[in-house]
């Protein structure tokens, strides 16, 4: 029996669709340091910290969280502007070919400077006190404090506006 070249071509497309469709979605953390969540809530009980560049498997998606696995096996959710998906890979057919940012590129990106700007920046400005800024970066506010300061302003999840 002759199968048609037809029959030939759109099963073919059909298997493509599938595997497509059945490979997982990474996301990468885009920010310098971010929470798995219990639940897809700011606030929610954190089950584990991230930082730039780590990277996770989607489950699912849901009102701006996405469910995600980490490398270990933990599920749980992270907002989605914290993380990117990534980008299909391609090699460069004649040389090395840049595909991945570091942490500390990221986090320049983050400040709206990548590496150069920023010590140009700094060589044109040299009585600015940048370690001030690093210092700032350092700072953290615990979330019960957070949480409290929105719901005494109604604020956010707690009554204000989005």
């Amino acid at each position: 029996m002759k199968i048609p070249k037809r029959t030939f071509v759109l099963f073919g497309a059909l298997l493509i669709v599938l595997l497509a469709m059945a490979a997982d979605t990474v996301v990468v953390v885009k920010i310098q340091t971010t929470s798995i969540r219990q639940n897809p809530q700011f606030f929610a009980p954190a089950l584990v910290t991230l930082k730039a560049g780590d990277k996770l498997t989607k489950i699912s998606e849901s009102n701006g969280w996405i469910q995600v696995k980490t490398q270990t096996g933990l599920v749980g959710w992270i907002h989605s502007s914290a993380v990117e998906v990534t980008k299909l890979n391609l090699l460069a057919s004649n040389g090395p070919m840049k595909t991945q940012a570091k942490a500390s590129e990221v986090a320049l990106a983050g400040k709206g400077f990548n590496k150069q700007v920023e010590d140009s920046y700094k060589s044109k400005h040299a009585e600015l006190n940048f370690a001030l800024v690093d210092r700032m970066l350092q700072v953290k506010v615990a979330s019960n404090l957070i949480e409290a300061f929105l719901r005494q302003g109604r604020l956010g999840d707690f009554g204000g506006g989005r």
